[in-house]
């Protein structure tokens, strides 16, 4: 295994849909990613605060690009409200 393809944790949402909404989007940009402790919160909603809620999980190379991604993202929902 490289050092390039340690996998990090991107973020964490306590919104599980929010946070397969984010998936789609990295994925739509080309980033592999994937949601860690999804099944847990969907078996037991109450463990959410325990494990620190879904996280996206990404490659460390890609953790820049998915930012730049997720921050233009949220400049147009800001502009789009103007």
């Amino acid at each position: 295994m490289h050092e390039n393809d340690k996998i990090v944790t991107l973020d964490s949402y306590y919104d599980p849909m929010l946070a397969e909404i984010i998936r789609g989007r990295l994925e739509a940009e080309g980033i592999s990613c994937f949601i860690a402790d999804g099944n847990v919160l969907s078996a037991q909603p109450f463990y959410n605060q325990a494990v620190g809620g879904v996280k996206i999980k990404v490659f460390e190379k890609d953790l820049e690009r998915c930012q730049e991604i997720l921050a233009s993202t949220d400049d147009q929902d800001n502009t789009s409200e103007i």
